[in-house]
Formats: C-alpha cells, structure tokens, sequence
C-alpha cells in the first residue's frame, strides 16, 4: 500500500510537469508566428529525442521507452501548433 502511493504521487508530479510543459506550447507558437520561424523544425526534434536517449541511458531508463514517450508529446506539441498557426 505504501509503495502504491509513492506511485500515484509520482504519477500526479508526472502529469503536473508534463501540463506545465504544455502550457508553453502555445507561447513558442506565437513567437514563431511572430518571429516567422517555421511550425516544424526536424533538426530540433532530433536534437529533442537524442538529448533524451542520453538522458534515459544514463538515468537506467529505456531510450526507446523514452523516445517513444517524447514523439508522442512531439506529436500533440504539433497539433497544438497547428491550431494557433493554421498551418
């Protein structure tokens, strides 16, 4: 029971980060719009997902675990993206 609960904090703590995370999606699409910098930028993400490979690795965790988790948050990063830019 104790150690469930240690879960469902952390649980809790994941998704408090990751809404925190999403919040800022819309502030880097208006300064793209402002800025003109293109919606889609596949270097960066690239960048994204091997930073975090590294991450994982050196924390014990899975990389493709990891980068799996990162596309799809990528992915709805995008869709946000999309409804501010149209585009």
């Amino acid at each position: 029971e104790k150690i469930r609960i240690e879960i469902d904090k952390l649980d809790q703590e994941l998704l408090s980060i990751l809404s925190r995370r999403m919040q800022l999606i819309p502030k880097v699409a208006n300064i793209k719009k402002d800025n003109e910098i293109p919606r889609y930028q596949p270097q960066r993400e690239k960048q994204i997902i091997e930073s975090k490979r590294k991450l994982a690795k050196d924390l014990g965790l899975n990389p493709d675990f990891v980068q799996d988790i990162f596309e799809r948050i990528i992915k709805d990063a995008h869709r946000i993206e999309e409804e501010i830019l149209g585009r």
